[in-house]
């Protein structure tokens, strides 16, 4: 049988496809075997089963990160009115640890033998016919901040027992929907206002927001974005920000004036933290589920929970090291807190079963009881 050039070079281009194709297989099934080999291992060491992921690409789902020690079950309250969407997560003085239930309007906290204490309850008297739904919970001089997309920012005081504003208006505003804090060094309060969750009347523009609550007492609108910002951060070295860019999946850092640096020899220092030298974007995760709260350890690596089920860790380029998965499989993973022995664990939020895990952290994180930032290693 005469066969032709063109049938040669179509046997021959079937051949190269089945032998690069058969490589590629077995390259995937090698690294799928080797990711879930370390999976198994992290389920081991747990007692719980973390979920199985199929790893069949190398930019797929990261496996947990170096360091990270095991996944235990601290609370279960999902039936309970205080573990209705949890969110928030501060640990204070006592070791207790707070958080909070979007829908129910509860502030509560968790003993550390895991006994849950509801606090108070911010939602207005029932005439208004609206919840506060709180979100973003930190401690600072003693005092308990909260975000709440319809209150704005909130303290409450646990010597009178008294729940105040602090703001909820920008330029005669409302608020889109206040998300999450952060304190800097100074006592600078940051909050993060993302468009659609709130009653503000600017919603349709779809414009987000990074504001400053300076320690003099002054409101200030920092950033504006066009997507949804949501955990927010500053740095071990107080000179830095990270936003949490939900709607966008990916980790935004803006980087704040502290005068001369190599790129800018005539550059100003500007100790209120008002203005910036740069901003950049990166760490943009895997799969379609954004950051949400985020936290620094003292080795400035940043954590995220991550509406994929888990606490993503990036290093301080922003590299992507680890992703440490929700065991019971709840993708709705929106807060968590550092705490327990020598402030090195991680406390994750599964909002939709209402349950806490907690797991150790490589290193201590950078907020300590009481809101207090710890020092940063060198």
């Amino acid at each position: 049988m005469t066969i032709s050039k063109k049938q040669i070079a179509c046997i021959f281009s079937l051949a190269l496809a089945g032998i690069f194709g058969l490589g590629s297989g077995a390259f995937a099934q090698q690294q799928g075997q080797g990711q879930s080999e370390h999976m198994q291992s992290a389920q081991g060491q747990s007692g719980h089963g973390l979920p199985q992921h199929e790893f069949g690409h190398p930019w797929g789902l990261p496996p947990p990160p170096p360091g990270v020690g095991p996944v235990s079950l601290f609370a279960d309250i999902h039936d309970k009115p205080q573990g209705k969407f949890l969110e928030g997560g501060a640990f204070d003085d006592s070791g207790n640890f707070w958080f909070v239930a979007i829908d129910t309007g509860w502030v509560s906290y968790l003993t550390p033998d895991a006994k849950l204490v509801p606090a108070f309850n911010c939602n207005p008297p029932s005439e208004y016919n609206i919840g506060c739904e709180p979100q973003g919970t930190r401690w600072h001089d003693g005092k308990l901040y909260l975000t709440t997309r319809h209150e704005g920012i909130m303290v409450w005081d646990p010597q009178s027992k008294k729940l105040s504003t602090v703001v909820n208006t920008f330029r005669n505003q409302l608020f889109k929907g206040p998300n999450d804090l952060d304190f800097d060094a100074e006592g600078n309060l940051y909050f993060t206002d993302p468009w659609g969750t709130g009653p503000g009347p600017d919603m349709a523009d779809k414009m987000g927001a990074v504001y400053q609550y300076s320690k003099d007492g002054v409101l200030r609108r920092l950033i504006t974005t066009g997507s949804f910002p949501n955990g927010i951060a500053v740095s071990p070295d107080d000179n830095s920000m990270a936003v949490a860019d939900y709607a966008s999946n990916r980790m935004l850092y803006y980087s704040f004036l502290t005068g001369p640096r190599p790129a800018c020899a005539m550059c100003a220092k500007d100790p209120s933290h008002q203005t910036f030298f740069f901003a950049t974007a990166g760490s943009y995760n895997p799969g379609n589920g954004g950051p949400d709260g985020i936290h620094y350890d003292t080795h400035g690596n940043l954590w995220a929970a991550c509406g994929i089920g888990g606490v993503m860790e990036y290093d301080p380029h922003g590299i992507i090291l680890g992703f440490v998965p929700l065991p019971n499989g709840d993708t709705a993973a929106t807060n968590f807190a550092f705490g327990g022995e020598n402030n090195q664990y991680i406390y994750m939020e599964g909002a939709v079963t209402g349950t806490i895990y907690r797991f150790k952290a490589p290193y201590p994180g950078l907020i300590g009881p009481g809101g207090k930032r710890m020092a940063a290693a060198k």
